[in-house]
C-alpha cells in the first residue's frame, strides 16, 4: 500500500501526518502504455438558458490525475446532470475545457457501442478519449452491490479493452453505480490523486480530537440541510455549528426569533421547522443563529435588527453576525463549510458569506470548505491556496463526515485485495 502524507496546520507549527489507506493508488500500479479506463465526477453547473458549462473547477481538479497519466493510453467515463434535469447535457463541452488545460482530448457520442470501441482502439498513450454521458444509459442509473451493478452492459462491453481502472469520481463515491464500481469486479483498480487527496483531508477533519470543530453550513436546499445538520450533531464531534441562509432562518423562524411568514421561499417547512425546533432543544449549545440580518430596502442593502426588518427579504446574514462567526472561525483547528451565507448571487448580498470565507482563509487550523456555490466562490475570491482544502464532493462530503463507509472506498479495498492475493 502507498503512504501519502499531508500538511496539518495547528496553532504552533506545520506537522506532517502519515495516513495508510487500505485502497491502491497510482502510485501501487505501473501506468506507463498501459490502456486506462478513467472515471472522473466532472459534472458541471450549467446555464439552463444557454446549456453553457458554468463552473469547470471539477475539471480542473482532475488535472492531477491526468498529468500523472500522460504515458498512458486514457479512456474518460464521466456523467453530467441526471434525466430530466436541466443540466443533463453531453460531455462535449467538457473535452473542449480539457484540450483548453492542454490534454489532447477527443470525443466521441457513443459510450460503449462499436463507434466508441472503435476510437477507445484507436486512442494512443498521450491522448484522452472522452465517451459520452454515462446517465445516456439507463442502466447506470441502478444502484446495486458490485457484483450486480458489474453485469450491467456497460461494464461487460467495454472491461475487456483495458489494463487499469483508475476511479477520481470522488463528488460521486457515495453512489454504487456501474460505472463508479462495477469495474473494480474486473480491472486492477486504483484510486485516481483527487481522491486520494480527499479521503486524507477529510480524515484529519474527522481526527475528534483536535477542536474546536466548526460547522459552518448555510444554502437554500432547506431539507438536505437539516438532515445533515442532524446527522453531523449526532457524532458529538461539532463544538459549534453557525448557520445561515434559508437554513439560518428555517432555525430563527423554529426559535420565534423572526415571524413565520419569512417561511415563503422554504420547501418543505413544515417537517422542516418540527426538526429544526428538536434539534434546539437537544443542541442549544452547539448552534449559533443569526444575530442581525440584511436586506434590501430602496434598492440598497441594510444591515439590521430583526425587529426592524418591516418584511423586507432576509436575504444575507447581518454585519454584527458575520463579524461573530468570523472569530469563531478563526479560533478553530477543524471548520468545515457547506453552502453560503445569503443570497450571494446578489453581489450586495454576497458579504456575509465572503466575510466567513476570507476567515476560514484565515484560520490557522485545518479548513475544508465543500463544493458547489461556496467552492466556487472561494476560488473566485482567490482564497483557495489558503484553505487546506475545497472539496469537489456534496453528498459524498458528508457521508465521510458523518462516519459512513462510501461506496467506491469499499469498491476499491476489495479490488486491493484481490489485486494482492
Amino acid at each position: 500500500m502507498s503512504n501519502f502524507y499531508i500538511p496539518v496546520v495547528n496553532s504552533a507549527t506545520q506537522v506532517m501526518r502519515e495516513l495508510r489507506f487500505a485502497f491502491k493508488t497510482l502510485d501501487d500500479v505501473d501506468v506507463n502504455g498501459k490502456r486506462v479506463l478513467l472515471r472522473l465526477d466532472i459534472n458541471c453547473s450549467v446555464d439552463p438558458e444557454s446549456k453553457e458549462l458554468t463552473d469547470t473547477s471539477r475539471i480542473e481538479a482532475a488535472e492531477p490525475t491526468l498529468e500523472y497519466l500522460r504515458n498512458s493510453s486514457v479512456v474518460v467515463l464521466a456523467h453530467q446532470g441526471r434525466p430530466g434535469s436541466d443540466d443533463f447535457i453531453s460531455l462535449e463541452q467538457h473535452t473542449r475545457v480539457l484540450r483548453q488545460l492542454g490534454f489532447n482530448a477527443t470525443f466521441v457520442d457513443d459510450i460503449f457501442g462499436e463507434k466508441a470501441k472503435n476510437a477507445i482502439a484507436r486512442t494512443k498513450p498521450g491522448e484522452v478519449l472522452v465517451l459520452q454521458n454515462v446517465r445516456y444509459f439507463d442502466g447506470e442509473m441502478k444502484k446495486g452491490t458490485v457484483d450486480e451493478v458489474a453485469k450491467e452492459a456497460i461494464v461487460q462491453e467495454l472491461y475487456p479493452h483495458f489494463d487499469l481502472f483508475v476511479n477520481d469520481a470522488f463528488g460521486a463515491a457515495h453512489r454504487s453505480q456501474a460505472s463508479l464500481v462495477g469495474f473494480t469486479a474486473y480491472l486492477p483498480s486504483v484510486a485516481g490523486r483527487l481522491v486520494e487527496k480527499e479521503i486524507a483531508t477529510l480524515t484529519e477533519a474527522t481526527a475528534t480530537d483536535r477542536h474546536p470543530w466548526t460547522l459552518v453550513l448555510g444554502g437554500s436546499k432547506v431539507a438536505d440541510k437539516v438532515d445533515i445538520l442532524r446527522k453531523l450533531l449526532g457524532t458529538n464531534r461539532v463544538d459549534s455549528a453557525l448557520l445561515g441562509g434559508l437554513l439560518g432562518t428555517l432555525f430563527l423562524i423554529a426559535k420565534g426569533s423572526i415571524p413565520e411568514s419569512y417561511s415563503t421561499p422554504i420547501k418543505g417547512f413544515g417537517e422542516a421547522v418540527d426538526t429544526a425546533r428538536s434539534l434546539l432543544e437537544t443542541y442549544s449549545d452547539t448552534i449559533v443563529l443569526p444575530k442581525d440580518a440584511a436586506v434590501p430596502k430602496d434598492g440598497s442593502r441594510v444591515d439590521c435588527a430583526f425587529t426592524e426588518m418591516d418584511g423586507n427579504p432576509f436575504l444575507d446574514i447581518g454585519e454584527k453576525t458575520a463579524k461573530e462567526y468570523a472569530e469563531v472561525v478563526k479560533s478553530s483547528a477543524v471548520v468545515f463549510a457547506n453552502g453560503p451565507m445569503g443570497y450571494f448571487e446578489d453581489e450586495q448580498f454576497a458579504a456575509g458569506t465572503s466575510t466567513v470565507l476570507k476567515a476560514i482563509a484565515a484560520c490557522k487550523g485545518t479548513t475544508v470548505v465543500g463544493g458547489g456555490h461556496m467552492g466556487a466562490m472561494a476560488i473566485a475570491m482567490n482564497l483557495g491556496n489558503s484553505i487546506t482544502h475545497i472539496s469537489t464532493g456534496g453528498g459524498a462530503t458528508i457521508n465521510f463526515l458523518t462516519g459512513k463507509k462510501l461506496d467506491l472506498v469499499v469498491a476499491l479495498e476489495a479490488a486491493a485485495k484481490r489485486m494482492d492475493s
